[in-house]
């Protein structure tokens, strides 16, 4: 038999918690161990942010490293946990009678969707640390909550049709993403122009070759963040940076928060209490 969760129940042990009438935001650590986690359900629909651990998710979307961001309609049976021990996740909950209208309203798919976005993972992270902080109010954490949902709905692919060669030179710059790449190396490996090369990367990913190598590196090195406990100085020169500030500096602009500021917020620091425990 597949248990079906309330609105709100996990397999976990809250860090802290914020309930409102229609939806609940709280930062979770995984306390059932992998082989435990059965197939199950919720009533009302609900999103994840894995912060810390190698989360295993069957939602659709193309696996990458670094934070993930996924989306559960209701009643969709799944078995996401974390590999080994250590995980921590960010939910977001809807409640059952809110949820259907609601993923109406904001176009969402009716199946369980991953997603590795930047700006998406930029603006849970804003709403896990507003949520975290005490300061905000219900209707802050309300409007950044349908902000993030109307930045699923607008994710769309940009173009139709990417060419096949795109994704090799996608998969080319994902495993050199720690050596100093030029857009001539990846366009004689794949045999392309390079004017091309750079112009239908814009067109069909919405981003240059140099923004895709950054994005690598910062997901890279939240990756090792999250499962390792190598120093940021190590991580940095691993990941292709020059030092620990490049990747202070790229850490920010990708996730809107310092890999200091990600690790208090995400669980990495021993010790670290929230302001809210109720």
């Amino acid at each position: 038999m597949i248990d079906k969760f309330p609105s709100g129940q996990y397999y976990g042990t809250n860090a802290f918690a914020r309930r409102f009438p229609r939806f609940g935001l709280s930062h979770l650590r995984a306390t059932v161990p992998e082989h435990e986690v059965k197939e199950h359900s919720h009533t009302g629909a609900h999103m994840v942010l894995a912060t810390r651990g190698r989360y295993v998710t069957s939602a659709a979307g193309t696996q990458r490293e670094g934070p993930v961001f996924v989306y559960n309609p209701p009643d969709v049976v799944h078995r996401d946990r974390f590999a080994g021990e250590g995980g921590w996740f960010f939910a977001i909950n809807f409640d059952a009678e809110d949820s259907r209208e609601l993923v109406e309203q904001a176009k969402l798919p009716d199946f369980a969707l991953r997603h590795h976005d930047p700006v998406i993972i930029k603006q849970a992270f804003g709403l896990l640390r507003a949520a975290a902080s005490g300061d905000a109010v219900k209707l802050d954490l309300e409007v950044l909550t349908l902000n993030l949902l109307s930045i699923l709905n607008a994710k769309n692919t940009l173009s139709p049709n990417p060419p096949s060669w795109l994704q090799r030179a996608q998969e080319m710059i994902a495993d050199l993403s720690d050596q100093d790449l030029g857009i001539a190396d990846i366009a004689d490996a794949i045999g392309v122009h390079r004017v091309y090369l750079a112009r239908q990367y814009v067109r069909h990913l919405g981003c240059t070759p140099g923004d895709d190598l950054r994005r690598r590196r910062v997901e890279r090195a939240t990756q090792l963040m999250m499962t390792s406990d190598q120093t940021l100085t190590d991580i940095a020169l691993s990941c292709g940076f020059c030092d620990q500030s490049h990747l202070n500096r790229a850490f920010l602009q990708q996730w809107g928060l310092t890999p200091t500021g990600f690790a208090k917020l995400s669980g990495l620091k021993a010790g670290f209490k929230y302001p809210i425990l109720n």
